[in-house]
């Protein structure tokens, strides 16, 4: 049993509640208790304590769409043309990067992946993998990782017509085998990754449907202009009607980007309750767009937020997202709130659809999924402006402490039982081999 305590708890229950002086208690992998700390320490004498130092005590964040796999890809050099599109960074750079992946490269990949996670307050995971060079229990190396930083992982593996149909068929049954085998984790659930319309045919999808095993999907959608081109000029649909037509759409069902959609998409994806994540630091990195997000969320579109392997730090992509919007938007105003809410609370709402357990809240009988930030705020710091104090004045390195179920795995910025400088050196020999490999 822990108290956390000795800071301001931000519980991000229905009413943003904010404890000043304040405590959180936990037992095994759940949240006993919280209140002020006084009251916390005469309750649980018996309790180890953890001491905040003044700082923030939050609920772990939730990352809902990464790539694990793309951290062997950090300062790789990369020839691309000038003025490069999207379709030609997936062929110049991730579809050869996963084409020569291992499972032992993408355990190495993984361990770093999830080690900047949790250093950066992640303590939940929705990912999308692809690792061509081996297929055959790849999701398996990812979920080692997944095991070791007790992160809980929606995983599901990229499901392309671009290797071949023998490889397809491999990735279909890789989702299917994953799916099945945990069913009944509470760490680990599975989906049926796709990558998009523009790499995947009819048959290919029908063949999904066939082996998804009552999962939902977790696919990009209209992240490029390509996407959108192809799918009109090979079947007249856009391509939300055509996994619309195939079943693809539902509240299991992942969306990620939206970028190119239009209002009928959008409402398609509404009436469905279809989730979709927004990207904006990916996004902006690949010249993609960016998606008309607050007009999705005034039609009641269920929008997360989600890294897309770009950073493995969720508080950065969200204020990146804040920013982006008023930007484009050219409105100082447009996005404060609706950001906010889609970070701390859609982000739970979406990862709540594959856990039994709720998380990312600070609540009795919900997960122990506890971060600390180091920071001591300067003003006054209530419900009514705590979205400010994170937006300007928490980012990832701040956090100090994170507990995953109920696991102390980082404290003081170092982890808690595992060696951090053999987990990057290990990814660095790999991804030397890798770069190797890519000549």
């Amino acid at each position: 049993m822990f108290i956390i305590g000795n800071g301001t708890v931000i519980t991000h229950d229905e009413n943003d509640t904010v404890l000043q002086d304040g405590a959180v208690v936990t037992a095994g992998d759940s949240i006993l208790d919280y209140g002020t700390l006084d009251k916390m320490r005469d309750i649980y004498s018996d309790a180890s304590f953890i001491n905040a130092e003044g700082g923030l005590i939050l609920p772990g964040f939730i990352d809902a769409h990464e790539h694990i796999y793309s951290m062997m890809a950090r300062g790789m050099a990369v020839d691309l043309p000038k003025h490069a599109d999207l379709n030609m960074i997936l062929q110049n750079l991730w579809w050869k990067l996963d084409a020569a992946l291992t499972n032992e490269l993408v355990y190495e990949s993984a361990m770093a992946a999830y080690m900047e996670l949790v250093k950066n307050g992640v303590t939940t995971v929705i990912d999308h993998h692809a690792a061509y060079g081996e297929i055959a229990d790849s999701l398996s190396a990812v979920a080692s990782a997944a095991k070791v930083f007790s992160v809980k992982s929606c995983l599901c593996y990229e499901v392309s017509d671009r290797a071949g149909k023998a490889k397809m068929q491999q990735a279909v049954l890789e989702n299917e085998r994953f799916i099945k085998e945990t069913a009944e984790s509470k760490l680990l659930a599975g989906l049926m990754g796709l990558h998009a319309s523009f790499t995947l045919s009819d048959e290919t999808l029908q063949y999904c449907a066939e082996h998804c095993a009552g999962a939902g999907y977790h696919v990009h959608v209209a992240e490029g202009t390509v996407d959108q081109e192809d799918c009109l000029n090979k079947y007249g649909l856009r391509v939300v009607e055509r996994f619309k037509k195939f079943g693809i759409l539902g509240e299991k069902t992942i969306a990620a980007h939206c970028i190119h959609i239009n209002d009928a998409e959008m409402q398609l994806l509404q009436s469905t309750n279809t989730a979709v994540i927004h990207n904006a630091q990916s996004n902006m990195n690949n010249a993609a767009g960016c998606p008309r997000v607050l007009e999705m969320l005034k039609k009641g579109v269920l929008v997360g937020l989600g890294t897309d392997g770009y950073t493995h730090d969720m508080l950065a992509s969200w204020k990146t997202a804040v920013l982006l919007h008023k930007h484009v938007l050219q409105d100082a105003t447009a996005g404060d709130g609706e950001l906010y809410q889609a970070m701390f609370f859609n982000n739970r709402k979406i990862a709540q659809r594959y856990f039994a357990r709720e998380m990312g809240i600070i609540k009795k009988g919900a997960v122990a999924d506890i971060v600390v930030a180091d920071y001591r705020p300067p003003t006054p710091l209530n419900a009514q402006n705590v979205s400010g104090h994170l937006l300007f004045g928490v980012s990832g390195k701040d956090i100090s402490f994170t507990m995953a179920q109920g696991k102390i795995v980082m404290q003081d910025r170092h982890l808690a039982t595992l060696d951090e400088e053999k987990i990057i050196e290990n990814c660095r020999q790999g991804a030397a081999k890798l770069w190797q490999k890519l000549r």
